[in-house]
């Protein structure tokens, strides 16, 4: 073989060895696999929760008296009372685009304590609202993770009212009221699953009218006209699946 033929090749393995060395002394390059992305939040789903927060009852009392055939009307003050709502819910949101709707059904034990008025014949009207639900529609609209959104339907109250006079007591009302509730909203989703808010709420309910026999003074029919109404501003933590 001629000398440069010798050379020629011996200078190819020689480069071709320098190529591989210094591939080897290069630091290695791994892709690193890219982090997941957070699934993108949905309203839409079921959840449970608390709420807890402000609430008032306000009695309207209208009495009057039948006295020797003769009718006797009074309008009486009204009675509030403010105190506490503490409670449980369970509902469900469907979202379409920013629009979200949906319903809920809650309800509240009430710490406010006992109304008490004086009647016309002395004798004391006692009224006491235990507890109050709801069954509503929601409809809202959602800025991302916040949403605003108002709320109306059926409400229902446990109301107790007495009469309470010298030497009888007479159970005005006691039962369930029914009525209409009305309010609005705001919601923060903290993570895909926690849901804080804060909610006001109005709520009317029906009307009761009672009367009794009366034998002090020569009265004969006493009677009283209670309208019931709450007011509630609760703070909410929701769970949603």
């Amino acid at each position: 073989m001629p000398p440069r033929t010798i050379k020629f090749c011996a200078g190819i393995a020689f480069a071709a060895c320098s190529i591989t060395t210094q591939a080897a002394d290069l630091p290695s390059r791994r892709i690193e696999p890219a982090a997941p992305l957070p699934p993108a939040f949905t309203w839409t789903g079921f959840y449970i929760g608390t709420q807890a927060g402000w609430a008032q009852t306000r009695t309207e009392l209208t009495a009057g008296a039948a006295i020797a055939g003769r009718a006797a009307v009074a309008s009486l003050p009204s009675l509030d009372k403010n105190g506490v709502a503490v409670g449980l819910m369970v509902g469900y949101n469907y979202q379409i685009g920013q629009l979200v709707v949906g319903g809920e059904i809650d309800g509240s034990a009430l710490i406010t304590g006992k109304q008490r008025h004086t009647a016309l014949t002395g004798d004391f009207i006692t009224a006491h609202t235990n507890w109050v639900g709801s069954a509503r529609l929601r409809v809202g609209y959602a800025f991302d993770r916040f949403m605003i959104y108002a709320t109306g339907g059926l409400a229902l109250a446990e109301a107790k009212s007495t009469v309470t006079g010298t030497g009888y007591s007479y159970g005005a009302g006691d039962g369930a009221r029914v009525g209409w509730t009305l309010g609005a909203g705001a919601e923060y989703a903290f993570t895909n699953n926690w849901i804080a808010g804060l909610e006001y709420r109005y709520s009317q309910f029906e009307e009761d009218t009672n009367t009794y026999p009366v034998g002090v003074g020569g009265l004969g029919i006493v009677g009283f006209k209670q309208q019931l109404s709450t007011n509630q501003v609760v703070a909410r933590l929701l769970y949603k699946f």
